[in-house]
């Protein structure tokens, strides 16, 4: 497997619970009342396995690997700007979950609806990107030895985030994307 279907592969769980996310906005818009502790939990998986597990992967590994990269000063220039975009969404993607939760816990719905919808358009724009983007660059410019240790460095960072902590995070979106479901259907 290539370090770029890893990657990819981290954000279907990012894209269901954007769903389940949409969902709950849609519903406060709509005058029902939402489960704020559903929706800080959701928000919680967010934290963690967007950000601190797929993100911090593509900070910490692919992007430094990227930099350091001998490609022809054209590419160098695009690849450079699109890892320092990559950066600045991930930063405002920090902020608008930060922004998100402090909403959900306001008694201004209003907030909450328009900070969960825009929390869900960036994550969704940015995995779009990186997917059609990023990677099919990255692919095109490392050596297969850079990509074969981004692929190895990601799988250790994989080990060291844990499969247990991993797999925790990804029963909550589980459950609440079943709790959520059964509710619509």
């Amino acid at each position: 497997m290539e370090f770029s279907e890893l990657l990819i592969k981290e954000h279907e769980p990012i894209r269901r619970a954007i769903n389940v996310l949409e969902a709950k906005a849609s519903d406060a818009e709509n005058g029902r009342r939402i489960n704020r502790n559903d929706v800080n939990a959701l928000l919680i998986f967010l934290h963690y396995f967007a950000d601190a597990c797929h993100q911090a992967k593509e900070e910490t590994i692919l992007c430094p690997i990227l930099n350091q990269s001998n490609t022809s000063i054209r590419v160098e220039d695009v690849m450079r700007e699109q890892v320092q975009d990559l950066l600045k969404e991930h930063n405002e993607e920090r902020s608008l979950m930060e922004e998100t939760q402090l909403a959900l816990f306001s008694e201004r719905p209003s907030e909450f609806i328009e900070s969960a919808r825009k929390l869900g358009k960036v994550l969704s724009e940015h995995a779009l990107k990186e997917e059609q983007v990023l990677f099919p660059i990255a692919r095109k410019i490392l050596t297969r030895k850079e990509a074969d240790e981004v692929l190895t460095r990601i799988e250790e960072a994989d080990a060291k985030f844990g499969c247990s902590q991993r797999t925790l995070l990804i029963e909550l979106l589980q459950e609440l994307e079943e709790k959520y479901s059964r509710r619509a259907g």
